[in-house]
């Protein structure tokens, strides 16, 4: 009963269904061919689809259905299906591959009549008259071809409907099409800006050589490219990143212009508050860096102030220290401050600026020389640490290596093996004494603090008694 009730349903579809069997015949076919192709059931069933299918559509079907391999897969086309008479009407078919309980395929056949479309001159194609059937197949060929380039075109144009805002305009600027989008954004109906310039949107935000420029570029033929400001019919703002194109026409003339539009308002805005923090974040910095800059030269002021004022020479080598290690890393947070990467020193530039500095504050005349043959990026931590220990080495050589002359010479040499940094120093004064050794923490707060120093950047030193001043470090790089 089931069975009888489906098939009187599909007995009284307004389309062609049929049923192909793994060997390609004809299982089944509805009343429909009868009633629009003419045949009877026994004149269907059995036989291979190729019998009724036009001998130029065949190889088409033929592919299409080789490439139904997978239950479920889909095809579709536009071909013709011969009448019993001996003409063609023509059928925009969608075939569906699936399976029998025991396994077998089939496909399932859905064809709908659309030769009532195609026009008076397209309705029957005949099967004997070859100058008829050439004619017919040329104009199958065109209505074919004009149909998929509709079908494509509608399915672009809803594309870009939903993204893009497109205006077309004549040679004069005035707008003959506005999509539903640009109708939204501008919240102008399309009989508002039909016939309109595109000045009803104009801001006043860009200037009147802005747009001239543009206009001279597509008014040539030049695509232009730009984001442009408009106004809204309310009043408010909206950003855009247009692409205008010039179309020309069949004599090679510009009669058009197409723009496309993509609304960017949310971007510019997001710009323009990270341009806004940016400038916050370079005021508040500019004022962060003043009250250290300020308060590290007060202190540092301080020291060699109570350093000039105590009558302790002991008090005030300690203050002079003491100064001149807050030095150093004044000058390291001056470099950090003025680097475009506050995370990069460059030691080639970084440590002669703090030779010179440390040296100027001496009275004797204390030449050195630098060797550092490339650019050589630490971090600031390694960087601030070899500064506190050059100024300690300076110190010390200004002390004790040239207590009694009243010039001299150091020289700092810096290189990289592999991953590991060599950091030599050296004056030309009086030797170390032969008891001298970094191990001996009786030495000063000095030694301790190198010795520290050392540790932190996970190094090794090396200074032998009884020679001129050579302090050789070396650490992972």
């Amino acid at each position: 009963m089931l069975q009888t009730n489906y098939i009187d349903l599909l007995s009284n579809v307004p389309d062609l269904i049929c049923e192909i069997d793994d060997l390609e015949k004809i299982s089944y076919a509805n009343v429909y061919h009868k009633d629009r192709l003419g045949y009877e059931q026994d004149e269907i069933l059995g036989h291979s689809v190729d019998d009724f299918f036009h001998p130029d559509d065949r190889h088409e079907l033929r592919t299409k259905i080789s490439k139904l391999q997978i239950p479920g897969s889909e095809t579709k086309g536009i071909w013709r299906i011969a009448h019993k008479n001996g003409n063609f009407l023509t059928f925009e078919c969608r075939g569906k591959l699936t399976t029998t309980s025991d396994g077998k395929k089939r496909i399932v056949v859905i064809a709908r009549d659309i030769t009532e479309d195609l026009g008076s001159e397209f309705k029957l194609h005949s099967k004997s008259n070859p100058k008829i059937q050439l004619t017919s197949n040329l104009h199958y060929q065109s209505f074919f071809e004009l149909k998929m380039s509709q079908f494509e075109f509608s399915q672009l144009k809803f594309a870009f409907d939903e993204h893009a805002v497109i205006t077309i305009t004549n040679r004069e600027g005035d707008i003959t099409y506005a999509n539903d989008r640009f109708c939204e954004i501008s919240m102008y109906s399309r009989d508002e800006l039909i016939g309109n310039n595109h000045r009803l949107l104009n801001s006043g935000f860009h200037s009147s050589e802005f747009f001239e420029r543009m206009y001279n570029m597509i008014q040539n033929g030049f695509v232009w490219k730009g984001e442009i400001r408009n106004r809204a019919k309310d009043g408010s703002i909206y950003w855009v990143n247009a692409t205008i194109v010039p179309l020309r026409s069949i004599d090679g003339n510009i009669n058009r212009f197409v723009a496309l539009h993509t609304l960017i308002t949310r971007t510019i805005e997001s710009e323009e508050k990270v341009k806004q923090l940016l400038r916050e974040k370079e005021l508040l910095l500019q004022e962060v860096h003043h009250r250290i800059k300020n308060n590290l030269f007060s202190v540092f002021s301080l020291l060699k102030m109570q350093a000039s004022f105590s009558s302790d020479s002991h008090l005030k080598e300690q203050f002079d220290e003491a100064a001149g290690r807050l030095r150093s890393m004044m000058a390291l947070y001056d470099r950090l401050y003025r680097s475009q990467n506050p995370n990069e020193i460059d030691l080639k530039e970084y440590i002669p600026n703090l030779v010179r500095q440390i040296l100027s504050t001496y009275p004797k005349d204390i030449k050195f020389d630098f060797i550092l043959d490339s650019s050589l990026i630490v971090k600031p931590d390694i960087a601030n640490n070899l500064g506190i220990i050059l100024n300690e080495l300076i110190c010390n050589s200004v002390k004790h290596s040239f207590l009694n002359k009243d010039v001299g010479q150091i020289r700092i040499k810096i290189e990289k093996e592999d991953q590991q940094i060599q950091f030599l120093y050296s004056d030309d004064g009086e030797p170390l004494p032969d008891s001298y050794s970094l191990e001996n923490m009786n030495l000063g707060f000095g030694i301790k603090l190198m010795n520290l120093l050392v540790q932190q950047l996970k190094g090794n030193v090396k200074v032998i008694p009884g020679q001129s001043v050579q302090f050789n470090l070396s650490f992972p790089y």
